[in-house]
């Protein structure tokens, strides 16, 4: 019997252990916070308060950057985008934000979380500037391929889109992805003046062909016809009018005759006169033409007398003359009345439209928008190609962006130059910038000119510039100074970047770039070379 109690004791003992032990523990917390609220007072509440806040904030800067990392970053490491490196590096950041965050170091983890989320934000914008490269080579070599027929008539300005594509291309194969979307978007604004400058002399060239034709003088209108194939070998309207100019030649004077005909009113005269014209000539293009049109115009004649009794009589209220007029205008032109109507609204609609468009561009163009003005001016020339106005203004229009396009490119060129210390450089590109600059300027770029003009005039004197050596190691500037060996040499240079190098037998050389500021006159370095191979 007392062997068996002793299994119970134990049991009830690590019971007792269960009950108690949390009971202690829960009296412990609370008399544990009532000191700190006696110490404290309201203290720990409202440091409390803070810690939710910061925990929040920071949880959301946590959330982003994960976001950043397992969706966009992760989405690119799969198309091979990034490396697994820098993955692993940026992953190695987040974690060490989490634990840091864990154990309630927000500081430490909000730093480890800010640094991974600008890494990961400047590696997407890079991959973004590099995707926009990317499809610009698409749409550009598609534009050169498209616009690949007017190569002979633009030998230069293609060649120099060609080169600039090129240029593009090249690097955006080295990474150099903004480069590459600048001279991509170059190649598109020479294309783009290019085929305007093409639309603008086709143009004219058919109007003047067409008036030649007119007027019966076919040599003219031959001659501008063949200038539209030289420009356009694929021109329907070209080919079609050469197609009737040689079909007129021969037969011109009767055709004069049934022009006067038809301009006295005489259709059916004129028309007698076409159909013996076309039994001698059975299969000559421009009478089958011309007789055509004088059908058409006959038809249209008594078209519309028939159609004015029908208004006539409704005017009378003579409903039943008024219907019976109709009713044979309607057997001339089928549906006459609702192509009427369709035409008038279309009609109406596109002159509506391209006063608008052609408004639109001039205002942009005044405002030295040249983009917006060019594909103003393009959407009326499509929807207008008679209209001067149209095409006349995005010739200006393309003409003015490319130069806007250059001048902005070089003035960016050359700040970047003058940041550098190369200052002739700088002042090529700023030039270069000048003779390129639309009168239509924005106050930013107006104050960026003075500025590079400022730099590059307190920039304009030479400068002392003192070299100091052993007289053991020859010492030479690339450009400025022979290789020589002495203890001091004195030089007056431009602000630019020099390369100086120091040679001497036994030992390593010795070369770096220096830069001559002229704000920062007597300049001193020293070239030696000290250390043994």
């Amino acid at each position: 019997m007392t062997r068996n109690k002793k299994p119970v004791v134990i049991v009830a003992i690590v019971l007792a252990a269960f009950i108690f032990i949390p009971l202690l523990l829960l009296l412990a917390t609370r008399l544990g916070g009532s000191s700190g609220s006696h110490f404290g007072g309201g203290t720990a509440s409202t440091v409390q308060h803070e810690t939710d806040v910061a925990d929040f904030d920071l949880r959301q800067l946590a959330s982003k950057v994960e976001q950043l990392v397992e969706q966009d970053l992760a989405a690119a490491l799969r198309q091979g985008d990034v490396s697994l490196d820098f993955m692993s590096s940026l992953k190695r950041d987040v974690s060490q934000g989490q634990e840091a965050m864990q154990r309630g170091q927000l500081e430490r983890a909000s730093e480890y979380f800010t640094k991974a989320l600008e890494v990961a934000e400047s590696e997407l914008s890079a991959l973004a500037l590099a995707d926009q490269a990317r499809m610009l080579n698409d749409s550009t070599y598609a534009d050169l391929q498209r616009l690949e027929y007017l190569k002979s008539a633009f030998e230069n300005t293609y060649r120099e889109a060609v080169e600039t594509y090129n240029t593009a291309l090249r690097a955006l194969n080295v990474g150099d992805y903004q480069a590459s979307v600048n001279d991509f978007e170059m190649t598109g604004a020479i294309l783009g003046d290019m085929e305007a400058r093409a639309i603008q002399q086709i143009a004219g060239l058919l109007d003047t062909a067409q008036q030649s034709l007119e007027d019966y003088k076919l040599t003219a209108a031959r001659n501008a016809y063949e200038s539209v194939l030289k420009l356009d070998a694929a021109n329907v309207a070209a080919t079609e009018g050469l197609v009737m100019l040689t079909a007129l030649e021969g037969i011109a004077e009767e055709v004069k005759a049934i022009r006067a005909l038809e301009a006295s009113g005489d259709f059916e005269e004129a028309l007698a006169e076409l159909e013996r014209l076309a039994a001698e000539n059975p299969q000559n293009p421009f009478i089958r033409s011309q007789r055509t049109s004088l059908e058409a115009r006959i038809l249209e004649r008594d078209y519309q007398a028939l159609l004015a009794a029908s208004v006539a009589a409704e005017q009378a209220e003579d409903f039943s003359r008024a219907i019976t007029s109709l009713e044979a205008a309607l057997k001339l032109k089928s549906t006459a009345e609702q192509q009427a109507r369709l035409a008038n609204l279309q009609n109406k609609d596109k002159a509506v439209r391209l006063e608008v468009l052609l408004a639109d561009g001039y205002d942009a163009l005044r405002a030295g928008r040249y983009e917006a003005a060019r594909m103003h001016y393009k959407e009326a020339v499509a929807l207008a190609p008679d209209s001067k106005e149209a095409r006349t203004g995005l010739e200006k229009a393309s003409s003015l962006y490319l130069a806007n396009i250059r001048y902005s490119q070089n003035v960016a060129a050359a700040a970047k130059y003058i940041k550098e210390g190369r200052y002739p450089l700088a002042a090529k590109l700023f030039n270069e910038a000048m003779s390129s600059r639309p009168s239509n300027v924005a106050p930013s770029q107006q104050a960026e000119e003075a500025r590079i003009r400022a730099s590059l005039q307190a920039q304009s004197e030479e400068v002392n510039v003192t070299i100091e050596s052993d007289k053991r190691t020859y010492v030479s500037i690339i450009g400025v100074l022979p290789p020589d060996r002495f203890k001091t040499e004195e030089l007056k240079l431009f602000p630019d970047v020099y390369k100086v190098r120091g040679t001497r037998s036994g030992y390593k050389s010795v070369e770096f770039e220096f830069k001559v500021d002229a704000n920062k006159p007597n300049f001193t370095i020293t070239v030696e070379c000290t250390e043994k191979i």
